[in-house]
Parts: structure tokens; C-alpha cells; sequence
């Protein structure tokens, strides 16, 4: 039977009240006007909508939250100019702010904060997206909560109405406002308004507005292509692949920049698309905002004529987000037409995809992190790889080599190279999908490569693979190794944190060595030290460890690493707790990080008195895989 409802008047307007009141929670600008940018955006006024719409918060404090009704975090501020800071800062926490941008272009953001201590990665913009757009905001210590200072980042930003967000990544700051200038038209900004993309190619012509000693500094203009752009200086139109412009006329102590906006931080290989009739030394290099040299000394070849072009790479580390890299000009007599980064310094992060699983029994192991060293000839990522360094007293086996990683790692031996080239890198994709350890002879003095997944990529059980191919050890002087270690070993030290050689290879003129002819796998612990327990595989005849590429991995799970060659189902050597000598302690129920090297000289290395132009150690892969 149906029902005619009949509302009473004051019910309606009950229902009414809280009908307006679920409206009045939705997210909007708090004073219903959008903040104008360029313009100063306060604090204390974020968007309306309350928690998890407006702002998240894990919890509710402040001294002035009366300044509106739905006020967290806010205290009254003796900064100048009075009004509230929003503080009780905390990671994970977030404030929106609605804004109008009056014209889309690059904005200075001039954040004005307060923290006791330096706070490292403090917060960053993103729109409503979740794109970062600022980067990482450090905060300096300016020795209280109401002392305050000023930290500026750059953002690019669209036309219009637009939500930012203010992401608290680390807690222990407070923020008073942040004010958006814009740096496009009369002061420094993006050719075209927006930031060249990386990964991608700047061209050499679009360097930032802005003018002499903003966006440029030249000692005088020439080009005969100026007219490009209205304040074009130093541009001729190239007869380049591809056409355009190229910029010229560079001399010493000048310099051009670029505001570029970095997709993800990490290492890019930097591809310089240069000319120049004789060989330029130290012709230039890339530095950040803070005037760090990124790239290390760039040398141009000669390519005989001003149109006549080449590729010379460097490879330099950045941050995410917008930034300003110039372009410094040390040395005169070189053109340039563009330079292009490429994701990973060459080797790029490495995708699993395309990887077939690896079935052991009745158990498949499935990839997890394969590093394939795909990608242009560069340098490695060292997102994934970190490089140990110099000689180190050598390394407690009477080394003699320096190692060295990319140009401009830091903390780089001063006999390692400052620009890349595959002729001189002692470590380096080359451009074929592998990665290559070469000892080099410099002046008397070995350099190689030791890298290793420290702190970036452990692993626990699984398979743990490489498929190289190694140098001729017919003859003392080289020692290649692909090893672990625990990875408690900055507390647990060597050899009792544990110590796998899955592949370890040195001439038979020195200690019985297996040469080209085998291999040695060996675990090193507490009891077992330098000596280890270990077993050595001979390859069948016909084969070489120096004139193919071979699989060299365990079969790692609790209590128990098999070694194997080319077949994880044929271990030649098995160890476990009970190869170990009574009250020795099995170190490998936890997690370790890799190793890749090759020493030279030392106790296995031998004597380096006829090494000369060695062969290198060639690297496919390197894969982990987990049991399904």
C-alpha cells in the first residue's frame, strides 16, 4: 500500500541545515577567493573542507586555532607583519591552498620558515596531480621557532585556477607564508614559458630570458641567426641533422642557463652535440644553481669544421623537480647545437620485463631486479650502484689498483677521469647492453671499478646471478670477483658478517689458480676467515671463462647457498651450516648486497710487472629472482 510522506516545516529546514552543511565541507579557497599568484599565499589560510580533505594532520595542536573555525596547527607569530604560522609539523602531513595563476610561467616560491635545527628534505609543492613540483625544500636552522628566514624554489605552473598542496616531509619547522614571483618576461624564466623536459634534448638556442647577467653572460654579441629570438645572442642557423639553431662565438667565462624540470632524480647520461675545427681541452661543463661543477670538465674534439658535428657524454646527478643548469663556457673555439640527457647514465634502472622465470626442482624463482645495462654508453646508474673508492691501504689483500667511479662521484681519486669517454672510463656501459670493467694503466698508476648495491638493493634467498665474460687470467696481475657480503657489516664486521664469492677467478702462477680454465666459489666466516670454505669448477672442454659469456650464480635458501655455472639445477658446490668447522655460526640467514670488481696485483692478483693492456670484465646481467 503506498505512503504520502509529509514533512514538517522545521524538519525541512533541519534536513536543509545539514544538506548545506555536507556542502559547506567540500574543499574550496578559505575566504572563498582563490589566492592570486604572483602574489603571497598566508599559511594559516588553506582551503576549506577539513581533515583528509583540505589538510591531513595525525593530530591537533596549535595556540590560535580561534583564527578560524576549523583551525589546526596555528599559532600567532612575532614574525614581521603579524598574523599566524601553521607549525607542529610532522611527515606525511599536508595542507591545499586553492590559487589563481595569472599567467602561466616559471614562479620563484620564497618559502618563510623557522626550525631549531636544519631539517633535510623539510617539504615540497605538488599540484593536484601529485607531481612534485618545487623538489626537495630544505629548511636552514635559524635557532628558534619565531626566527625566521627565507628558502626559495622554483616552480612552473599553468593558467588559472589550480590546487597546490605544501607536503611536510620531515617534521620539526614552521611556515609563515610562501610567496610566488614570476621569473618569465623581464626576469630569468624558461624560453617558451615552460622547462625542458628530463629525459629529453635542450636546445642550445633556448636558454632562459632574462637577459645579460639573468639568463646569459657574454663578453660581446655576434651571430648572424640572433633574430630568432628578441634577445638572441650568439646563434647562427646550423647545417646540423635536424636543422635550427646553434649557439658560437664561446669564449672563456662565459655562460648560458637553462631551467629544465628533471622527471625523476637519478644519474642521466649527458650527450653534447658539439663542433669545432681544433680539439678544445676543458672546453666547458654543466653546474647546478649552486655553482657545482655536475659534469666535470667537457673536452671537444676536433671535428675539423664550425659545421662539422659530434657527440662527446659526460654524465651528471640531479634532483627531481624544476631546476637552473648552466651552461659554462671554459674555453673558446666550439660550437654547440644541443645537449640531450638520457634516464641512467646509460645503464638505466632495469626492467625485469621480457626475463623468464629460472624452475629449480619443483620450485620457479620469478625476476625481481635485473640490471640489464641497456641504454646509451654512459656511465652507471648510481641510483643503484654505489663505487668504492681510492686504494684504501689495498683493501687488506695488498691491492694495487685506485678505483675510481663516474666522473664526478663524489669523493673520485684525483687520477680518475673528469668527463667520460669509453676510451678512458675505467667502469661504463658501452652502448651494446653491458657494462665493462677495464683496468687502465694512467701514468704508472691501475685504475678499475668496484661497485656495489650497499644500502640500495639487498637480498634475501632467491637465485642471485651474473652472466659474464672475463678477462684472459692466463698470466698474474688481474683478479676479477661478482661477491656478497652481509649487510649488517658496518656492524657485524668481516669476515664474521659473512662473505659469498660466487664467481672469484686469478691466474694459476699464483696460489694454484683456476685461470680461464675455471672458477672458485668460496664462503668466508667468523671461524673460516681469509682461508674460507669453497670448491673450484672446471668448464668442459672447449670452454673458457675469457672467450664467452657465462652464468655464474647460487640457489641461496635458509641454511643452505648452492654455486652453480651456467645451470642452477647442477651445483658444483653446496654449503651449509655443517661445512663449517664446530662452533663456527652460519652468517647467511640474512640479507646481503653484491659486488662486482676487478683487482689488481695483491694476494691472488699476483705481480703486475707483465700486465699490460689487460682484457676487461664484460657483464650482461645481473638478476635477482625469488621463489614463486
Amino acid at each position: 500500500m503506498r505512503k504520502d510522506w509529509f514533512v514538517a516545516p522545521a524538519i525541512f529546514a533541519t534536513l536543509w541545515l545539514c544538506i548545506a552543511n555536507v556542502a559547506f565541507a567540500a574543499e574550496g579557497p578559505y575566504g572563498g577567493t582563490p589566492a592570486p599568484v604572483p602574489g603571497t599565499v598566508q599559511a594559516e589560510n588553506y582551503d576549506t573542507g577539513g581533515q583528509g580533505v583540505a589538510y591531513n594532520v595525525t593530530s591537533i595542536n596549535g595556540t590560535a586555532n580561534s583564527y578560524r573555525s576549523d583551525g589546526v596547527d596555528l599559532e600567532v607569530t612575532t614574525d614581521t607583519g603579524g598574523g599566524h604560522d601553521l607549525g607542529w609539523t610532522a611527515g606525511g602531513q599536508w595542507f591545499k591552498y586553492t590559487v589563481n595563476v595569472a599567467t602561466a610561467g616559471s614562479y620563484t616560491v620564497t618559502f618563510r620558515v623557522a626550525a631549531i635545527n636544519a631539517v633535510t628534505d623539510a617539504l615540497h609543492i605538488s599540484n593536484s596531480s601529485g607531481t612534485n613540483l618545487s623538489g626537495s625544500v630544505h629548511v636552514p636552522a635559524t635557532g628558534g621557532w619565531q626566527t625566521w628566514t627565507n628558502v626559495t624554489a622554483t616552480v612552473a605552473l599553468p593558467a588559472g585556477q589550480q590546487t597546490l598542496t605544501i607536503n611536510q616531509d620531515n617534521a620539526g619547522w614552521n611556515i609563515n607564508y610562501a610567496t610566488f614571483t614570476s621569473t618569465s618576461g623581464g626576469g630569468e624564466g624558461p624560453f617558451g614559458g615552460t622547462p625542458a623536459a628530463i629525459p629529453g634534448t635542450v636546445q642550445a638556442e633556448n636558454y632562459d630570458t632574462g637577459g645579460q647577467g639573468v639568463g646569459y653572460n657574454v663578453t660581446s654579441t655576434n651571430g648572424t641567426g640572433n633574430n630568432y629570438r628578441s634577445d638572441g645572442v650568439d646563434l647562427e642557423v646550423t647545417t646540423d641533422t635536424g636543422g635550427g639553431y646553434d649557439l658560437g662565438w664561446t669564449t672563456g667565462g662565459q655562460w648560458f642557463r637553462y631551467t629544465v624540470n628533471v622527471a625523476t632524480a637519478g644519474t642521466y647520461t649527458l650527450t653534447f652535440r658539439v663542433a669545432a675545427i681544433n680539439a678544445v681541452t676543458d672546453a666547458l661543463h654543466i653546474s647546478n644553481s649552486s655553482g657545482t661543477n655536475l659534469s666535470g670538465s667537457v673536452n671537444v674534439p676536433a671535428t675539423g669544421g664550425w659545421q662539422t658535428w659530434t657527440d662527446v657524454t659526460a654524465t651528471v646527478t640531479l634532483p627531481a623537480g624544476v631546476q637552473t643548469l648552466t651552461l659554462d663556457q671554459d674555453a673558446a673555439g666550439w660550437n654547440i647545437n644541443y645537449f640531450a640527457f638520457a634516464s641512467g647514465g646509460g645503464g638505466g634502472t632495469g626492467s625485469c620485463s621480457g626475463v623468464s622465470n629460472i624452475t629449480v626442482g619443483s620450485t620457479t624463482y620469478t625476476p625481481q631486479w635485473c640490471q640489464e645495462f641497456n641504454g646509451s654508453a654512459g656511465s652507471p646508474d648510481t641510483t643503484v650502484w654505489n663505487f668504492d673508492l681510492g686504494n684504501n691501504g689495498g683493501w687488506g689483500n695488498g691491492e694495487v689498483e685506485v678505483y675510481c667511479g663516474p666522473p664526478g662521484y663524489s669523493g673520485n681519486p684525483s687520477q680518475c677521469p673528469t668527463t667520460f669517454s669509453t676510451s678512458t672510463a675505467p667502469v661504463y656501459i658501452d652502448g651494446s647492453g653491458h657494462l665493462v670493467i677495464q683496468p687502465r694503466n694512467v701514468g704508472g698508476t691501475w685504475l678499475s671499478g668496484r661497485m656495489n648495491t650497499e644500502g640500495k638493493q639487498n637480498f634475501t634467498y632467491g637465485i642471485l646471478v651474473a652472466s659474464i665474460q672475463l678477462p684472459n687470467t692466463t698470466n698474474q696481475g688481474l683478479w676479477p670477483a661478482f661477491w656478497t657480503l652481509g649487510s649488517n657489516i658496518t656492524t657485524v664486521p668481516w669476515p664474521t658478517c659473512g662473505e659469498a664469492d660466487i664467481m672469484e677467478n686469478w691466474s694459476p702462477q699464483v696460489d694454484n689458480g683456476a685461470g680461464p680454465a675455471g672458477n672458485n666459489s668460496t664462503i668466508h666466516t667468523a671461524k673460516t676467515g681469509g682461508d674460507g670454505v669453497g670448491e673450484r669448477y672446471t668448464f668442459p672442454s672447449g670452454e673458457a671463462a675469457d672467450t664467452a659469456f657465462h652464468t655464474y650464480g647460487i640457489v641461496w635458501t635458509q641454511n643452505e647457498m648452492q654455486f652453480y655455472v651456467d645451470n642452477a639445477s647442477s651445483p658444483f658446490f653446496t654449503a651449509t651450516p655443517s661445512s663449517l668447522p664446530s662452533g663456527d655460526t652460519w652468517p647467511f640467514n640474512q640479507s646481503i648486497f653484491t659486488i662486482l670488481n676487478v683487482a689488481i696485483g695483491g694476494t691472488l692478483g699476483g705481480s703486475t710487472s707483465g700486465l699490460s693492456n689487460p682484457q676487461p670484465m664484460v657483464v650482461d646481467y645481473v638478476r635477482w629472482y625469488t621463489p614463486e
